[in-house]
């Protein structure tokens, strides 16, 4: 089965979803591919329709891809997340940290961040910008450290290799690993804070092919940015954070609600970044709106839309927002 009914928003499950009065039509190279690979018109794309839910505001298409086909988009015919490894590529070849404005310089200076978690993507939020802190800024360092680290997590592929090559191979992988805690070792200067990247594996996020070189993202995110990975079972945890991330990964689970719920009650703040098309694209089930944090606000989740504090330029419509469960908290920074 290609499309499937989402007659319930992906958010609030409520009823109340009212199709939009215009609908656009929106391609990109996404939906190329997806046209390309699944040998379907763009007739056939055009019976993806945009509603509205009446409940909490969010965007939604309706009908859309089923499961199967959306992991076939996320994982086969676009399964690696190109501006996700755009920003590890520009930082580590040019130095150049990912285009978020000011953000992380207002959350350093208002929260004392020991404990940091974000979800899905290990390179869409602050990982690189907190490593950029931990370490002296140096690009021959950095381009150092990212070889040696993806010759290391590649040296250890060994399938279809004799056993003169395998052996071999592990000599070079033990060279490569002692390399990259030498460079670190030598380049740090400040004491690394504990960093950890939350997953659950939905066919609605790119996962198991989201390589560069034929590393995984969430391999090298472990090894050269220090993460710890952790699947989601949603379940209550000892280790609590100052801030939880999720960029652009919010719209790319089938289970939104309870995601900001969890980096809720884990953390003190949860930084959200995200789309807020009314144009929502066919790649994706659904999208925010800006009506979305009064939502929230009914919620007894406090929000703090920060997008227009950052000093950022947007190619599209796009939001951050800080929120907590405590309103305390979220005043403390609005000051």
């Amino acid at each position: 089965m290609l499309f499937k009914k989402y007659n319930k928003c992906i958010y609030c499950n409520s009823s109340s979803l009212v199709k939009e009065k215009t609908q656009y039509s929106k391609y990109n190279f996404y939906t190329e591919a997806i046209q390309n690979d699944l040998e379907i018109s763009k007739k056939k794309l055009e019976q993806l329709k945009v509603y509205r839910c009446k409940n909490c505001k969010n965007y939604q298409n309706n009908p859309w891809f089923s499961e199967n086909y959306a992991r076939k988009i996320y994982s086969n015919i676009y399964g690696q997340h190109n501006r996700s490894w755009s920003n590890l590529i520009n930082f580590f070849q040019k130095g150049k940290v990912p285009n978020h404005g000011k953000l992380f310089e207002i959350l350093n200076k208002n929260i004392k961040i020991k404990n940091y978690a974000e979800f899905n993507s290990p390179f869409m939020g602050l990982m690189i910008n907190l490593f950029e802190r931990e370490y002296e800024r140096n690009l021959s360092f950095y381009k150092k450290v990212l070889k040696n680290t993806l010759d290391y997590l590649s040296s250890r592929q060994i399938a279809g290799n004799n056993a003169l090559k395998i052996k071999l191979r592990s000599q070079k992988a033990k060279k490569f690993l002692s390399n990259c805690k030498n460079l670190k070792k030598n380049f740090l200067i400040k004491k690394k804070i504990n960093k950890y990247l939350f997953v659950d594996n939905s066919s609605l996020c790119w996962g198991q092919n989201d390589n560069y070189k034929s590393v995984n993202s969430k391999s090298l995110g472990s090894e050269l940015l220090e993460m710890e990975i952790i699947n989601f079972n949603f379940k209550k945890i000892k280790t609590k954070f100052d801030l939880f991330g999720i960029f652009h990964t919010l719209d790319h689970t089938f289970e939104p609600n309870k995601i900001l719920n969890f980096a809720l009650n884990s953390s003190k703040y949860v930084v959200v970044y995200c789309h807020i098309d009314k144009k929502l694209e066919k790649q994706h089930l659904f999208s925010f709106s800006r009506e979305f944090l009064k939502f929230l606000n009914k919620k007894k989740i406090y929000t703090f839309d920060i997008t227009n504090l950052i000093d950022k330029s947007f190619y599209t419509p796009e939001m951050y927002f800080l929120c907590s469960k405590n309103k305390k908290l979220i005043e403390r920074i609005k000051i």
